[in-house]
This record gives C-alpha cells, sequence and structure tokens, in this order.
C-alpha cells in the first residue's frame, strides 16, 4: 500500500489490491457516499469488498480519492481518471455496467438512488423500472430533482402504452413542473385525455392480464374527461368501460389468468370515485371496500378509504369511520396529483361535510382552508367544496352574496371539469342553490331550480321551499308522500319528517301523533349530531319545534347544549322574509286566476261567487304579500313560489 503523502504520478498508476478493480464503477457518480457504494460492491465486488468505513479510509489513504463536499463523501483524484476509466472498459463498458447496476438496484432498492437510476433506465428503455420507481415512491416525489421529474414528465408513447401507469405517473409530473394551479390541473388532464384516446383504447385485446386491466383503467379515467356532445355522455361512457374490465376480469380470472392485486386494486378505486360521481353511494363504498381489500400499495388504500368516507357522508347522518384516519394537511411531494393526495382531499371534504351537519362553522373553516377550490378540481371534486363554500353562505353569512358568488365559483371552475353536468354535482350544488335562495328570500327562484332537478331529489327541497314561503299546508302534503316516493334517500326522509312536523305545528294542524314523530326526530338528530336539518328551517319552525318536544327531551344531554348554541351561532338576520304565507284553499286557487289577465267580474263568474267575495280575497292576499297592487301581488308571489 502507499504511504499517504506519496505522489501518483511518480509511479505506475495501478488500483492498489485491497480496492479491486471494481472501484472504477464508483466514477459513474461525481460524488460517492455510502450508498453507492454498496450498490457497486453488491454488483462488482463479488462478496470481497470492505465496509463502507474501511473503504472509505482506505481510498483516502492510497491518495485516489480525497474528502467530498459533504461529510462522509469523497471525490476521485483527476490524475486518476484515465486508469480508472481503463478499467470500466475491462468490466465491459459503461452501458453494460449500467444495466447490471439498474437490475440490481431493482432487486434490493435504495431511494437516495431514484435520480441516477431513472437517468439510467430512461436510457436504457428499461419501462418497468420507472413504473417500479414510482410504486417504490409510493407517489412522494419531494427528494426527486428537476432533471427527473422531467424525465418522468416526457416519457415516450411505447412507455406508456407498455406500462399504462406511467401514464398517470406521467401526468403528475407535468403537473408538478407547471407555473400554475390552472396549468397544474391542465398538465394532468391533457396526460389523462392524450393517452386515454392514443393508447389505452385497445386495452381488451392485449395479452398480458395485468397490463389489459391497468391500460383499461386509464383509458376509463381519460373517458370522463373527453369531449361529449350531450350532458353526461362522457361519464356514460366510462361507466361503460369500467362494466367491460369487470367481464374481462371475471372471462381472464376464470381461465386461471387473474390480473395482480396492484393493476385490479387501482381499478376499484377509480371505479369509486366514476360511482360517487354518478351520485350512486352504495356502489361507491361498495367499490372502495374492494380496493381496500386488494391494495398492496399504500396510496390505493388512501384514496380507496377517502372515496368511502365523502361517499357516506353525503349519504348519511352517520359519522363515516374514514374521518378519524383525515390528515390534518395534505402530504408534500405528489400532493392531490396522486392516489395519496386525491383520497386525502376526499377525507377532507368528507369532514367539511360532516362539519356542515353538525354546524360546526370552524371545523367547515379549516377544511377549506385546507383544500383550496383548484386541488379539489384537480381530484376531480370541486362541486363538493363549492357547495360547502355555499352552506357556509347560507348558514353563517349573506345568502344574497352566496348566490352570485356561487354562480362565479361554478362558472370559473367549469372549465376545469364539467362536474355540474353530472349526478353529484347536479344534486350537491342544486341544493345548495336552493339553501341559499330559500334564506334569501327568493322563493319563485329556489322554486325554479327544485323543478329542474332530478324527480328523486325534488321532495325535500320543494317541501323546504314551501315552509320558507309560509306555504305549510302544501308542505305538510308534500312530506306526507316520503315515505312512498320511489329512490328517495334515507337522509330525506328524515327531512321530510322534520319539515312535516315544523309545518303542522306553523299550521295548527299537528296531533299528537305528529308530535311524537318530532320527538322522534329530534332524538335521532341529537343521536347523529345532524343539527343542520333543523337550522335549515325558518326560525320559527325550528322554536315551535323545539317547545313542543321541549318536555320530553333529556336537558341533561349535552348534545341538546350544543345544538342550542350552534343554532344560536346562525346568521338569521334573513329569516324575516320568511313570514308565514298561510294560505287558504281559496286563495290558493284564486291566486293563479289573477295572474292572468281575466277581470275580477270575469274571475268570479269562474269561480261562482259574488265580485266582492273576489275583491275581499284580493285585498287578503294583498296584505299577506304586502302587495299595493295586482301587478305586485303577481309578482311577489312568484318571488315566495306561491306562482310559477
Amino acid at each position: 500500500m502507499r504511504d499517504e503523502h506519496t505522489d501518483p504520478a511518480e509511479s505506475a498508476l495501478e488500483i492498489p489490491a485491497p480496492l479491486g478493480r471494481w472501484v472504477a464503477v464508483l466514477t459513474l457518480w461525481p460524488v460517492v457516499d455510502q450508498h453507492y457504494h454498496q450498490l457497486a460492491a453488491r454488483c462488482f465486488g463479488d462478496g470481497l469488498a470492505m465496509e463502507w468505513k474501511a473503504f472509505a479510509l482506505v481510498v483516502s489513504r492510497t491518495g485516489i480519492a480525497e474528502p467530498g463536499p459533504r461529510p462522509d463523501t469523497f471525490v476521485f483524484r483527476p490524475e486518476w481518471a484515465a486508469a480508472l476509466e481503463s478499467e470500466l472498459e475491462g468490466l465491459g463498458g459503461g452501458q453494460a455496467i449500467c444495466t447490471r447496476l439498474v437490475e440490481a438496484w431493482a432487486e434490493e432498492p435504495d431511494l437516495h438512488l431514484v435520480d441516477e437510476i431513472t437517468a439510467w433506465a430512461r436510457g436504457l428503455s428499461r419501462w418497468d423500472l420507472f413504473e417500479r420507481v414510482w410504486l417504490l415512491l409510493g407517489e412522494q416525489t419531494t427528494g426527486l430533482s428537476r432533471p427527473t421529474l422531467e424525465v418522468f414528465r416526457d416519457l415516450p408513447l411505447e412507455a406508456r402504452y407498455l406500462h399504462p401507469i406511467l401514464t398517470w405517473a406521467s401526468g403528475a409530473a407535468a403537473s408538478l413542473l407547471a407555473g400554475t394551479p390552472r396549468q397544474e390541473s391542465e398538465a394532468v388532464l391533457q396526460r389523462l385525455m392524450l393517452d386515454s384516446a392514443m393508447l389505452h383504447a385497445d386495452w381488451s385485446v392485449r395479452e398480458h392480464s395485468d397490463e389489459a386491466v391497468s391500460a383499461g383503467t386509464f383509458r376509463m379515467i381519460g373517458e370522463r374527461r373527453l369531449p361529449s356532445t350531450r350532458v353526461g355522455q362522457s361519464l356514460e361512457a366510462a361507466w361503460r368501460t369500467k362494466q367491460e374490465i369487470d367481464a374481462f376480469i371475471d372471462a381472464r380470472s376464470r381461465q386461471g389468468r387473474s390480473p395482480g392485486r396492484t393493476p385490479q386494486a387501482i381499478f376499484r378505486a377509480f371505479s369509486a370515485r366514476l360511482a360517487l360521481f354518478r351520485h350512486d353511494p352504495l356502489g361507491a363504498v361498495e367499490e372502495a371496500r374492494w380496493a381496500t381489500i386488494l391494495a398492496d400499495w399504500e396510496p390505493v388504500a388512501v384514496i380507496a378509504s377517502g372515496v368511502d368516507a365523502l361517499a357516506r357522508s353525503l349519504s348519511s347522518d352517520d359519522e363515516p369511520s374514514g374521518l378519524r384516519a383525515a390528515p390534518a394537511a395534505l402530504d408534500d411531494g405528489l400532493g392531490v396529483r396522486g392516489l395519496r393526495g386525491m383520497g386525502q382531499v376526499y377525507a377532507l371534504l368528507a369532514r367539511g361535510n360532516h362539519a356542515v351537519r353538525r354546524l360546526d362553522r370552524d371545523a367547515l373553516e379549516d377544511v377549506l382552508a385546507l383544500v383550496s377550490a383548484e386541488e379539489s378540481a384537480l381530484a376531480g371534486v370541486w362541486s363538493v367544496r363549492a357547495a360547502l363554500v355555499a352552506w357556509q353562505s347560507a348558514l353563517w353569512g349573506d345568502p344574497e352574496l352566496g348566490v352570485s358568488t356561487l354562480a362565479a365559483e361554478v362558472q370559473r371552475l367549469s372549465m376545469l371539469g364539467r362536474e355540474q353536468d353530472e349526478p353529484l354535482g347536479e344534486a350537491l350544488l342544486a341544493r345548495a342553490r336552493v339553501g341559499l335562495l330559500t334564506r334569501a328570500g327568493a322563493f319563485g327562484a329556489a322554486t325554479q331550480v327544485v323543478e329542474a332537478m332530478p324527480a328523486h331529489l325534488r321532495l325535500a327541497s320543494r317541501a323546504l321551499v314551501h315552509v320558507w314561503a309560509g306555504q305549510y299546508a302544501q308542505a305538510v302534503r308534500l312530506a306526507d308522500a316520503g315515505p312512498y316516493e320511489d329512490g328517495l334517500e334515507t337522509t330525506d326522509r328524515h327531512r321530510l319528517a322534520l319539515l312535516r312536523s315544523g309545518a303542522a305545528l306553523l299550521d295548527g294542524s299537528a296531533d299528537d301523533a305528529m308530535r311524537r314523530d318530532a320527538l322522534r326526530e329530534l332524538n335521532r338528530l341529537l343521536a347523529t349530531s345532524s343539527f343542520a336539518h333543523l337550522a335549515l328551517l325558518p326560525t320559527a319552525a325550528r322554536e315551535a319545534l323545539l317547545t313542543a318536544c321541549g318536555p320530553e327531551l333529556d336537558t341533561a344531554d349535552p348534545r341538546l347544549g350544543v345544538l342550542r348554541e350552534r343554532l344560536a351561532g346562525l346568521n338569521d338576520s334573513r329569516d324575516g322574509g320568511a313570514r308565514p304565507l298561510h294560505l287558504t284553499e281559496r286563495e290558493t286557487v284564486l291566486l293563479p286566476l289573477l295572474a292572468t289577465d281575466e277581470s275580477v267580474p270575469d274571475i268570479a263568474r269562474r269561480l261562482h261567487v259574488s265580485v266582492n267575495t273576489v275583491r275581499k280575497q284580493v285585498v287578503t292576499l294583498r296584505e299577506k304579500f304586502q302587495a299595493d297592487s295586482r301587478a305586485e301581488l303577481v309578482r311577489r308571489a312568484r318571488t315566495y313560489g306561491a306562482l310559477p
């Protein structure tokens, strides 16, 4: 061994025997540390390589290397470059060495070396390694260099075709490198749409089951975003592909060629999302359950849990178990560009939805601060966040301002995704508009929104408008039909029961049976903390219910105190616009006739009553609507929803 002060230039530069020729492999890295040493030694050291500390001491004492820029690192001295390059050629040359290193890394991955491995894998067209890197990262890309992200972004068609999950990786990397939130969203969507149309349309004829299911999944994801000629067409196309993949998996399983767990789990997780967008919470929960069972990659379990929590929060008054696992903030790395980040967005929005149910203003504000509109759009659920913001305005803010804010937000975000045209977005946004409009006293506009809703969603919202407009008899009649309405959600049945009791108490038609129903609903409301069902009623209806049921409620129940405290914190300054407009049966018949061009005498003849009788009823109606003329009476009646 050379003395540590020996000048290498004074003698032949030969690698000292204790090191071995394989030390030349380390020249592939400009700065060498323990990670590089371990990989090279494992691949070329033939089991004879020294441990890192001993190795570093030897290379330093022999003069081959000197301390590097960071502690516990070294760099080779320039005068040894020619000798070491010669040894590299003797080991097979740079490309052969890189191939062996990449394959050795794949057997025992070290994330510290990801940047170099991805660069070599790109040069070798080892797209299987790219897929493995992505799965190993678990989508956490915080430590990746910009050049590595650019490699993922610019993966060729061949790579994305053979390993379809690289479609997602490529879009996510492009999003990370984008300059603005809008560009971030568009980067992911453009990659998904492009590959869906160009690369993955042939998924069903691929030989390998894993590749076929993965390609079909990304075809399905992209189809939801592809241009369509009618409302909902893209979502329907994606769902048809989902059903075709179901059949494909079943057929391949019967042939003994079942796809692996990872592609099936990813498919189920995205199927759960599709079911959610179709406003099928039960289907979303079932698909998410299967994704969780199959998941052998942590991000899939996170997105499945998030979809499950959001679906349950939108369809049930019970607290979803997934809320307890909702993060305190979005992770770094890929954020909402990845499966984990999307799952976190869903879980947080579920928490926000539950906060609205509990009238927990602070918790809702925390969620809205954590998840921006752009992040929710990137996760495909901006309509959920927009609805939460609308309920925030309806319950604690200015409803009139909330109406205009919601309209502007929908217009802005619809450029990133047509969620307002899909069943989930359509239902959430319509209900939020009804809540805002009724509290603003715009009952006619609220009625128009209700009539445009899907048939199975109209009943509870229509009854709500009638209660706010003081049309208690109409509200009771609608609520009576609730238990027999097809397709009615469980939460809507409970809302109708509460609306029916409140309207009957204000109308004076409540009997003992109705009071028992009211007590049962209030106790259920307390048990589930679903305070919003009561908060959405006018103040008079709330007070009537609490007064009627007060003697039977458990005053020692702390939840009753929380309910009263949170009801007191609502913004009821606009509640005066919801004064009772109890119309008699005769007035209900007369009002539409007054909206025509018929004269009072003609109306009297039609109704078979005297002209004086009609005139007295007109005076009463004008008083109820605070109108100075027949024309103003008709206009105000339309505002209150008493006329179409």
